[in-house]
């Protein structure tokens, strides 16, 4: 039997992807890249990169990371490629950043009316902040309806609190890395039994959670 999928948010389907360390750390508090994922975590990504109408990261993830937010044939073949949506509410990432490169679409939401970028379509919001609830009314607009989150912890998260997130997976790579990085998960309360699925993706572990219950708690 197929398995239903049942979208929370205006017939967006939203998806949480991240990887972390073995002590709970997603990147590393300098500007240089922290790889955590394996290859066939890489493999797993870039799949679900070709199976989505678009991907979103925050201004934080591009300014340290600096993706393409594409998807590489060297991990899965696709002819397709999702737009990029980053969040940056004071539109403070560079011009040369990748996502502006102009290979494939890219639009950016923000608060900031003043500077202009190339290689983006901007969304303005009303508001000093961008609402989850405009982002998600934006995409459907737009006819965007499969949509995966891969960064930061502050953009996760918030997904998380407002209830939108359907799926939330958490790669745990074979890595320790320095306490001073960034944490995804800094709650106050116990939260338990959040894990759904689990499996073993070459020397990592892949982990299904629920994502409902861990937006309840935060």
């Amino acid at each position: 039997m197929e398995k239903q999928v049942v979208t929370m948010s205006k017939g967006v389907h939203i998806i949480a992807n991240v990887a972390q360390s073995l002590n709970g750390v997603i990147s590393g508090d300098s500007p240089r890249r922290v790889i955590i994922s394996n290859r066939e975590d890489l493999e797993r990504v870039h799949r679900l990169r070709a199976q989505s109408d678009a991907i979103i990261v925050g201004a934080n993830t591009v300014k340290s990371d600096n993706p393409d937010l594409k998807v590489n044939r060297t991990y899965f073949n696709s002819s397709s490629q999702p737009v990029r949506i980053i969040l940056d509410g004071k539109l403070t990432i560079p011009d040369d950043s990748k996502v502006l490169d102009g290979s494939s679409k890219t639009l950016v939401f923000t608060a900031n009316r003043e500077r202009k970028i190339k290689g983006a379509e901007t969304i303005l919001s009303e508001y000093d902040r961008i609402p989850i609830d405009f982002i998600v009314e934006e995409l459907a607009k737009r006819s965007i309806k499969n949509v995966l989150i891969e960064g930061g912890a502050y953009t996760i998260n918030t997904f998380l609190q407002e209830g939108v997130v359907d799926e939330f997976y958490l790669f745990i790579g074979n890595v320790i890395l320095p306490e001073n990085g960034i944490h995804l998960f800094r709650s106050t309360e116990q939260i338990r039994n959040v894990i759904l699925n689990r499996s073993i993706l070459g020397d990592g572990l892949l982990l299904s959670l629920d994502a409902r219950k861990i937006g309840e708690e935060k």
